[in-house]
C-alpha cells in the first residue's frame, strides 16, 4: 500500500468523524422536526456521497477493505461503548429500529469496488441510488405516507416507494446520458427500467438488508441494460409492467403481502430474462394456483406472508436456474419444475391436515402430490411437446413430488396447527430443493461436472 493509499485512508476517515460529530450538533442544536430519522437520513446520504469518492482516491481493493473495516469497527463501538451510544452514536441509534443497514452499506461499498474493476459509472450510479433514493424515500413516506404498504416489519408506504422510484430516475439517466454510453432514448429507458425494478426490491427487502440489495441490483441492472437497444429494453420493461399489474390485480387471490408480490415480480423478471417464457410456467402456476385450490384457512384474509415466505418458495428454483446458466443444459427445467411442484404440494398438505386433521397420511400425501403435479405436467408438455420422453419425465417428477411430500409430513411438528414458523420455511425450502434432483431422472449424473455458483455467477444471471 502505497503513501498515497496510506493519505487517502485518513481523509476518507477524518470525513466521516467530522460529518457524524456535525450531524449530532445538528441533532442537539437543530431539533430536526422529523426527528431522528431525517439525521440518520443526512448521514446515509452524506456516507454515500463519501463513498463515491473511492475509485478516485484508490486503485486496489485493500485500501477500501482497510476504510470500511475502520467504519464498521466504529459502528460497533457506538453499539457498545456507552460514551459513543449516549454521542455520536444516537445519530445512526436514535431511531429504535433493529436492523444492520448501517453495516450492510459498508459491505455494499466494498462488493461495487470489487465488482466494478474501476468502471466509475457502474461503482457510483448504485451508489448514489442508494444514497438518494433510499434516503428520499424514507423520508417522503414517513412525512407524506397515507398509503401503507401490506407488510410486516419495518413501516413503507405507495407514497414512498414513488419518491424512491422517481429519485431513482434521475440518478441513473443523468450520469448514463453524461458518460455518453447510450444515446438519449436508451438512457431514458435505462432510467426507467432500473427505477422500477430497483423499487420493488427496495419495498421487499427487510431488516436493513435493503442496504446491500438496491446497489447489487442496480449494478447487475444497469450493467445488462447498457448492452441493450431501445426495442429489448422495451420488451423487458413491458414485461416486468405486465407482471406487475397481475400481481396487482391477482393479490386479493392470494395470501401475500405487497413486499413478497413486489419480490415475486422482480423474480419472474429474471427467470424470463435467463430462461425463457417456459421457465416461467412453474412459478406462476404455483402462484396462481397455491391458494385456490387448496383448503382454506382462517387467516386466509389476512394477507400476512412477506417476503422472506417468497425467497423459501424459490431458492431451490434459483439453483436449478444458476446451474441451467452454467451449462445451458435444458433438462435443468425438470429439477426446476419439481421444486414448484413439490412447494405446491407440501403448501398443500398443510393447508388440508389444518382444514381436516383427523385426513390420514396417505390421503392426505397424494390429494397434495396431486396438486403438484398441475405446476409439473404443463412445464413437461412445454418442454416435451407430445413426446414419448414425457411419461418418462412425469414418472420421475411424481416421484419426487412424493418424496418430498412424505418427508415434510414425516419432518414438520404440529402440522395440523397450520405451522408459519421459520422452521417451517427452512424445512420445505430444504426438502423441495433435496428431492428436486430426482427429477432428472437418468441424467442426474450430469451435475458430476458442475462447479458450485459463486458470488459472480449470482451476479452474472444478465
Amino acid at each position: 500500500m502505497s503513501m498515497g493509499d496510506a493519505l487517502g485512508i485518513v481523509l476518507v476517515l477524518s470525513l466521516a468523524g467530522g460529518l457524524l460529530a456535525l450531524l449530532r450538533w445538528f441533532q442537539l442544536r437543530g431539533k430536526p422536526p422529523p426527528g431522528p430519522e431525517l439525521v440518520r437520513k443526512l448521514f446515509h446520504i452524506g456516507g454515500g456521497l463519501l463513498g463515491l469518492s473511492l475509485p478516485w482516491l484508490f486503485h486496489s481493493l485493500v485500501p477500501v477493505l482497510l476504510t470500511s473495516g475502520a467504519i464498521a469497527f466504529l459502528f460497533i463501538a457506538m453499539r457498545k461503548v456507552p460514551l459513543l451510544r449516549d454521542g455520536v452514536g444516537q445519530v445512526l441509534l436514535g431511531v429504535k429500529r433493529n436492523t444492520v443497514g448501517e453495516f450492510c452499506y459498508v459491505a455494499s461499498v466494498c462488493l461495487l469496488f470489487w465488482l466494478t474493476h474501476g468502471n466509475k459509472l457502474l461503482y457510483s450510479v448504485p451508489l448514489l441510488v442508494l444514497a438518494i433514493a433510499d434516503a428520499s424515500a424514507a423520508l417522503i413516506g414517513e412525512q407524506y405516507g397515507k398509503l401503507p404498504l401490506r407488510k410486516r416489519g419495518d413501516r413503507k408506504s405507495y407514497e414512498g416507494a414513488a419518491a424512491f422510484a422517481l429519485a431513482t430516475f434521475f440518478c441513473v439517466h443523468v450520469p448514463v446520458l453524461l458518460s455518453g454510453q447510450s444515446g438519449r432514448l436508451e438512457s431514458l429507458l435505462i432510467a426507467a427500467g432500473v427505477g422500477v425494478m430497483v423499487m420493488m426490491a427496495e419495498v421487499a427487502a427487510w431488516w436493513g438488508i435493503d442496504n446491500i440489495i438496491i446497489p447489487l441490483w442496480t449494478y447487475m441492472l444497469l450493467k445488462s441494460l447498457l448492452q441493450m437497444d431501445a426495442a429489448t429494453m422495451s420488451t423487458h420493461l413491458a414485461f416486468v409492467l405486465a407482471l406487475a399489474l397481475f400481481m396487482r390485480f391477482y393479490r386479493r387471490h392470494t395470501t401475500l403481502g405487497d413486499d413478497a408480490l413486489f419480490g415475486a415480480t422482480l423474480w419472474g423478471y429474471v427467470v424470463w430474462i435467463v430462461g425463457g417464457w417456459q421457465w416461467v410456467l412453474p412459478p406462476l402456476i404455483q402462484l396462481a394456483t397455491y391458494a385456490r385450490l387448496t383448503a382454506r384457512t382462517p387467516q386466509e384474509h389476512l394477507h400476512a406472508f412477506g417476503f422472506p415466505v417468497v425467497l423459501a418458495n424459490i431458492v431451490g428454483g434459483f439453483l436449478w436456474l444458476l446451474i441451467y446458466r452454467q451449462t445451458d443444459e435444458a433438462r435443468m427445467l425438470l429439477p426446476f419444475a419439481a421444486c414448484f411442484g413439490a412447494n405446491l404440494s407440501i403448501i398443500a398438505l398443510v393447508r388440508q391436515k389444518t382444514a381436516t386433521p383427523e385426513l390420514g397420511a396417505r390421503r392426505a400425501i397424494s390429494g397434495a402430490v396431486a396438486k403438484g403435479l398441475i405446476v409439473v405436467v404443463p412445464t413437461l408438455f412445454a418442454f416435451n411437446g407430445l413426446a414419448l420422453a414425457v411419461v418418462v419425465d412425469l414418472a420421475f417428477a411424481l416421484l419426487a413430488l412424493s418424496a418430498a411430500t412424505a418427508l415434510f409430513y414425516r419432518l414438520q411438528p404440529a402440522l395440523s396447527t397450520f405451522p408459519v414458523d421459520g422452521g417451517r420455511w427452512l424445512r420445505q425450502a430444504a426438502i423441495a430443493t433435496a428431492t428436486s434432483v430426482i427429477a432428472l431422472g437418468s441424467d442426474y449424473g450430469m451435475l458430476a461436472g458442475v462447479r458450485a455458483p459463486t458470488l459472480h455467477d449470482v451476479l452474472e444471471l444478465f
